[in-house]
């Protein structure tokens, strides 16, 4: 054969050298890098799926809390009402029409409510909504903004949400029964209509 050059003999560029083994090499590319590729993808996609249930579940308790206080402001509204309707009955024995603390409703003989309930938003006791001394209802102490914009109608925050016992010369408000509305100022008292302790 001739001394020519022998270009077939000619090492390849190592990166299109395939090695087999555990340190295969393919363009460039190694296992490890693409098992680092891998894991980074799995770690992201976990993260993202984290974040989004964790959204959800925080829009559910928020909805479920925005519905305990509807509940629980309305049974307060509603145990103050039935307790002021009592007191032409009672009121040989009982010197107030309105109760003086939510306590009142829980007294015996007559229980109005069962318990003294908490503000299920921030957990903390009701705001009371008083005039003078007597409770005529009460609203979350919290200034946060509702979501459920249908049973909270026109409430921009949880604070101005009443649930307060209908008296003579309010009316019922359709949207939205804990919000009385055109409601005559108290001509007995000199105190401003509500008083928040």
């Amino acid at each position: 054969m001739g001394h020519g050059p022998q270009i077939f003999n000619r090492p390849r560029p190592h990166f299109l050298v395939p090695r087999i083994g555990k340190n295969c090499r393919f363009l460039g590319f190694d296992q490890h890098g693409a098992t680092y590729l891998m894991m980074m993808f799995i770690i992201v996609l976990l993260s993202i799926t984290l974040i989004a249930v964790t959204q959800h579940w925080s829009v559910v308790m928020k909805r479920d809390r925005e519905a305990e206080l509807a509940f629980r402001g309305n049974r307060i509204k509603e145990a103050i009402e039935r307790y002021v309707a009592d007191y032409e009955v009672q009121k040989a024995t009982r010197s107030n029409r309105y109760p003086l603390k939510l306590e009142d409703l829980t007294k015996r003989p007559k229980r109005y409510l069962q318990a003294v309930y908490k503000d299920p938003i921030t957990g903390e006791d009701f705001a009371l909504i008083k005039v003078g001394k007597d409770i005529r209802g009460v609203r979350s102490p919290s200034m946060d903004t509702p979501m459920d914009l249908v049973t909270f109608q026109g409430a921009s925050t949880y604070n101005s949400i009443r649930f307060e016992a209908s008296i003579a010369g309010c009316g019922s408000n359709p949207a939205n029964p804990a919000v009385p509305i055109n409601c005559r100022q108290p001509t007995s008292s000199g105190e401003p209509e509500d008083k928040e302790e």
